[in-house]
């Protein structure tokens, strides 16, 4: 998805769960199903304030996905204390032992 569908998708959402909010969640069956009237959406407003709002949103969500992205690779590569009875990995130990990598 690019990212102007992005946005454009979190400008739907909202209608989606303003319309739910309205409903309720125990009414949203009987609005649904076998409904008399069809449910309508009126086309939401897309201004520069709501779009920028919205990719500043998805660019904070972008370097969340990153600061975990690298924290897991920095995970996996570690070793944690106590396990092996040392922190230190093997390759680690030869060069503090003067040995090489």
């Amino acid at each position: 998805m690019t990212f102007f569908g992005a946005l454009r998708a979190r400008v739907y959402d909202d209608k989606i769960r303003d319309f739910l909010l309205e409903v309720g969640l125990q009414n949203i069956g009987k609005r649904l199903v076998n409904a008399k009237d069809e449910v309508k959406f009126t086309q939401p407003v897309m201004s520069l304030q709501v779009l920028m709002r919205y990719g500043k949103a998805l660019e904070a969500e972008q370097e969340n996905v990153k600061r975990v992205q690298l924290a897991d690779a920095y995970l996996d590569g570690a070793v944690l204390a106590g396990e092996g009875g040392s922190a230190n990995t093997e390759k680690s130990a030869n060069v503090y032992a003067g040995g090489s990598v």
